[in-house]
């Protein structure tokens, strides 16, 4: 009996689960939230179970509505009409529709003509009364693009994503924004004018962060302003926030180990720089930087094996033998004619030639250096 009274209740709450308003509800809720395919997908499920279901119908045209395709949104509210005749609410949406098509097509027709502003103000107008509709909002940010003013812009474009989260022509609005203020702070920093550079690579930030991690690299490239001019604090916040929105940007944790080595924190230099390595196995100067710290805390071997890798990588890099001979010679308690071999090569490069041969003669002549 007790089995018998369970499988009623699951096939019932089964039944319960498939109800085409509940469906609906779900859907509804996805297209309020802007998630357009998941609404889409909830709809026609609910009139999978029930295909007179005329609200379901109703909702596909508001999904057609935020997809913009005006057509295809009144063909849905015909059948929704079909479905329930004496709906009035549907009837009168399907009347809306012809007004917001007369006010788009007014607006694109005054883009054509080159005012911008009767253009703006049609889709303003289109917006306000139909607030659901993601081309009109589109069309005011084309209005501010045209008259290059492109944060404003971005604004709308931004607000169009609100209302279809899959807008493609706005994502890629947007990222043709922030690629040309990337690559406006790019000219800026060739030319020395670092104002610039930091004011376009902020406006980067402001438009496109938030939906292309890519522009990391604008974070990035602030950071290496803020370490030139040796405003670390600064730095380390934009170099936080560039591994924050990508986990996966070696040259930020690079970046970051370049200023704790230089503030002598050895342990954070070592962090830092061990993901920058294990992120980029080309970075040599990562690499050579991480033997260093490596040196200064008295680990010989992993100081050994990180300056063999930058050489590796740049054979003719002075300082990865330079590394690599303090390494090899571990304060006296290694290898004599190792560390000569790397000294020796580290000679090659004149940079770090004087250098090499302090250490070489320290090697030579231990004595001379007894305190």
């Amino acid at each position: 009996m007790l089995k018998r009274i369970s499988i009623i209740l699951i096939l019932a709450s089964f039944t319960f689960a498939q109800s085409p308003v509940d469906l609906y509800n779900t859907a509804n809720a996805s297209l309020e939230a802007g998630e357009v395919s998941d609404a889409e997908n909830g709809f026609n499920k609910a009139l999978e179970v029930d295909p007179t279901f005329a609200p379901a119908y109703a909702g596909l045209s508001r999904v057609a509505i935020r997809n913009g395709d005006l057509k295809k949104a009144g063909d849905l509210l015909k059948e929704a009409i079909s479905a329930d005749e004496e709906n009035k609410e549907f009837r009168s949406e399907f009347e809306q529709l012809s007004e917001l098509n007369t006010l788009m097509n007014k607006g694109i027709k005054s883009m054509k003509n080159g005012d911008a502003d009767s253009a703006f103000e049609s889709f303003r107008i289109a917006n306000e009364k139909f607030p659901n509709y993601p081309e009109s909002v589109f069309n005011m940010g084309l209005v501010h693009f045209r008259k290059k003013e492109y944060l404003v812009a971005v604004d709308y474009f931004h607000k169009t994503l609100a209302l279809n989260s899959e807008h493609k022509t706005a994502l890629a609005a947007i990222k043709n924004v922030a690629k040309n203020y990337f690559n406006s702070g790019n000219q800026s920093y060739k030319r020395g004018d670092l104002e610039g550079a930091l004011s376009s690579y902020g406006k980067v930030l402001d438009s496109a962060v938030d939906i292309h991690p890519g522009y990391d690299k604008a974070y990035g490239a602030m950071g290496d302003i803020y370490i030139g001019t040796k405003n670390y604090a600064k730095a380390m916040q934009v170099l936080n926030m560039a591994i924050t929105v990508n986990p996966n940007y070696a040259k930020g944790y690079a970046s970051l180990g370049i200023i704790s080595a230089d503030e002598e924190n050895w342990e954070q230099a070592i962090s830092n720089l061990t993901m920058a390595t294990a992120l980029n196995e080309r970075d040599a100067m990562s690499f050579f930087r991480l033997a260093g710290a490596y040196n200064l805390t008295g680990d010989c071997n992993s100081a050994k094996d990180a300056a063999r890798k930058a050489t590796e990588l740049k054979k003719r890099f002075g300082g990865a033998w330079f590394e690599l001979g303090i390494a090899e010679w571990c304060g006296g308690k290694g290898n004599k004619t190792g560390a000569l071999n790397a000294f020796e090569k580290a000679r090659n490069d004149r940079a770090w030639r004087k250098m090499a041969e302090y250490e070489i003669d320290k090697v030579k002549n231990p004595q001379k250096y007894e305190k």
